[in-house]
């Protein structure tokens, strides 16, 4: 096995199969539950009836074999599937901290410099040892996947022999006693809600520390727990990339190449990212407002978070909002946490004391610059994030406090992301949809939006000042809700402009404290929106 192989690995079809095995075995414990039954119900006596009844019961143990075995190598592959995102994850972090250090894994494994080669001694010193550190750890991970591989080959051998598919099942079956197993690769927000309700407080407990990356970014798993399991990963996390900045500005030293410059630039941003998440947490202890860390993710370039101000399990209402163009965890995390703030107090004024939470989602990758804005990419990436974040509230909830009215207040590109993510939602996940400064909706037609009738609307200032309004093309980015038929619209009075270029000064105000698009915006978050005209 060569570290080419590794590159290559995926988890999808192993997860795909997983599940399809998985949804095979309900059918037949269904079918074989119905058999057993009718085998009880069936009247008569001599030996006709009672050769029918041995026959069907043959029938019912055969079934109820090809389910045990079924269920076996769905457990089976689910195992294999964790194991090769695991592996995967290792190989990405081992060739990020080889790119760090101007270093290559060649396909072999073997390791090289590809970095300037007039060094002095003390780097050619820490050159050498940054390769033998890397050398040691892509033999581990090489190591751990030959071991990963035989324990697969292991286990479906297991399968095929008679009578060990049970004990199989056993071993890596969740019972009341026994260390629970992560759900599968792929699950729904709905399987995932329902596996989670059927834990005891231990066992989530125990998942929570021993698995922090996973609960606190899965979908359907409740908030308070997901912001217990976030919050350890940002323990985890925030000194790491602290120190990896300030080793490789170290190691850079005052004068640095192009190269080295962007390298940094990249590190110091994943070093702010999680600091602003700390801080911005931290401003619970100042402000007397409870927050909840519902999700982030280093795993990428650009480090995204979800923060909530209250809580998402029990509050009547929930806003999240969905912000555009240049918004990135590092710079204005903090910033869309005033606006939440802002907003959260303006929305409990209509709110008749019903608990209200804010959410701050920055948990998809926004366009950074004008190129990135001028392609969907992002929009279509975050929108299936977004619905994800959206089923999983949903679903959670049904399992604890019932119910919630969940508003989607999406800006600028975010209401793109946003209007394509309510495409994909699950019945009763969203209830309104806001969009204001929009580019495209996201939908030819407001019917695509899976969310009650009469329950989109708009806010849009004056044209001349917000010039992103409906500046997409219809084919990409959706037609201009401001212009679509089906939108209830609200005041684009936003007060007074936030930038100084006037084609754009009023396309980020929609959050300016006292104006009457703000109100507007805050009574549909609190289920009593009132549209000023329709269309």
């Amino acid at each position: 096995m060569k570290w080419a192989d590794l590159r290559q690995w995926q988890m999808g079809p192993l997860s795909e199969q997983a599940r399809s095995y998985a949804d095979k075995q309900r059918v037949l414990a269904q079918a074989g539950d119905d058999l057993r039954a009718g085998v009880d119900a069936l009247g008569g006596v001599g030996r006709t009836v009672t050769a029918a009844q041995a026959a069907l019961r043959q029938d019912a143990a055969e079934m109820a074999k090809q389910e045990e075995k079924l269920g076996a190598l769905s457990d089976v592959l689910s195992f294999a599937a964790h194991g090769v995102a695991s592996i995967r994850s290792a190989v990405a972090s081992a060739e990020a901290a080889a790119a760090r250090n101007m270093l290559a894994i060649h396909p072999d494994g073997s390791i090289g410099y590809v970095g300037p080669m007039e060094v002095s001694k003390d780097d050619a010193r820490r050159i050498r040892q940054a390769m033998k550190q890397l050398a040691d750890r892509v033999a581990e991970i090489l190591r751990a996947a030959r071991d990963l591989v035989r324990e697969i080959r292991s286990k479906l051998l297991a399968v095929s022999m008679p009578g060990v598919a049970g004990a199989l099942g056993a071993a890596v079956s969740i019972g009341k006693d026994s260390s629970p197993k992560l759900p599968p690769p792929g699950a729904t927000a709905k399987e995932v809600a329902k596996w989670w309700s059927s834990l005891t407080p231990e066992q989530k407990e125990k998942l929570i520390n021993e698995h922090p990356y996973e609960i606190g970014k899965l979908d359907g798993v409740d908030g308070t727990s997901r912001d217990k399991a976030n919050r350890l990963v940002l323990d985890i996390e925030l000194p790491k990339l602290e120190a990896e900045y300030e080793e490789y500005k170290k190691r850079a030293g005052l004068i640095v190449d192009p190269f080295e410059a962007a390298q940094l630039k990249k590190l110091k941003e994943r070093a702010d990212a999680v600091r602003n998440i700390r801080t911005t947490l931290d401003r619970s202890d100042e402000d007397g407002m409870p927050r909840q860390l519902l999700g982030i993710d280093t795993s990428n370039p650009r480090v995204t978070a979800i923060v909530a101000q209250g809580n998402v399990d029990t509050a009547k209402h929930i806003g999240v909002i969905v912000p555009g163009m240049h918004t990135n965890v590092a710079d204005n995390l903090d910033d869309y946490d005033y606006d939440a703030s802002v907003m959260g107090a303006n929305v409990r004024k209509h709110a008749h004391g019903e608990e209200v939470a804010m959410v701050s989602y920055l948990g998809y990758d926004a366009p950074q610059n004008v190129i990135e804005v001028a392609s969907i990419k992002k929009a279509n990436a975050g929108a299936k994030q977004l619905a994800g974040f959206f089923n999983g509230m949903h679903a959670s909830r049904e399992y604890g406090a019932g119910d919630a009215h969940v508003t989607a207040v999406t800006h600028s590109y975010g209401s793109t992301t946003g209007g394509k993510a309510l495409t994909m939602i699950d019945d009763g996940a969203v209830d309104d949809l806001i969009q204001f400064g929009s580019p495209g909706s996201g939908v030819q037609d407001v019917s695509e939006l899976k969310i009650p009738k009469g329950h989109a609307w708009v806010s849009a200032t004056t044209r001349w000042q917000d010039m992103v309004q409906g500046i997409g093309d219809d084919g990409r980015y959706g037609k201009n809700p401001a212009k679509m038929p089906g939108y209830n619209h609200l005041s684009g009075d936003v007060g007074h402009g936030k930038g100084w270029f006037v084609p754009f000064r009023k396309h980020s105000s929609y959050f300016n404290e006292g104006s009457e698009a703000l109100d507007d915006i805050s009574k549909v978050v609190a289920g009593r929106g009132v549209p000023r005209s329709t269309r």
